[in-house]
């Protein structure tokens, strides 16, 4: 299963290679400073680029009674590379690049979150990002697969 650590002291885990989220700008000024999206936040939007981007891949992980809703997004501060010679797998980038073609989705709680982990495995990881909602022109707080580069 992916791995899901955020912290409530930080903006870590985060996508971007030029940023460090440990840097006291990134970390909380006081006591109640929250940084979304939270450990167990729910509903939460997630950023996909691959396989998940198909909604009937999607509905059928999610055991969904129809279609999912996706929102045409992209996120900033990553890029895809090739794993496997077959499968898309977002990595940190630099914070002037773009990920797009990408699509949003609302994962509405836990049991479907846990779903979309087990369908990840543990080659990847959940880190915060910005989503840019692209019909919209929207930015949300969300969350995103990173693949764990060894």
């Amino acid at each position: 299963m992916a791995d899901k650590h955020l912290s409530n002291y930080s903006m870590s885990p985060y996508l971007g290679a030029d940023i460090d989220p440990t840097l006291p700008h990134h970390r909380a000024q006081s006591m109640d400073q929250i940084f979304l999206p939270a450990q167990n936040q729910y509903p939460v939007w997630y950023f996909f680029y691959g396989t998940l981007t198909d909604p009937e891949i999607l509905a059928r992980k999610l055991s969904l009674p129809g279609l999912p809703v996706l929102r045409r997004a992209m996120v900033k501060g990553g890029r895809i590379i090739m794993w496997g010679g077959k499968y898309n797998a977002l990595i940190d980038g630099p914070s002037s690049s773009i990920v797009d073609g990408g699509w949003a989705y609302e994962v509405r709680s836990e049991e479907e979150e846990e779903q979309l982990r087990y369908y990840e495995t543990d080659q990847y990881e959940v880190v915060r990002c910005e989503i840019h909602i692209v019909d919209s022109g929207d930015i949300v707080k969300g969350l995103t697969f990173r693949f764990i580069d060894n």
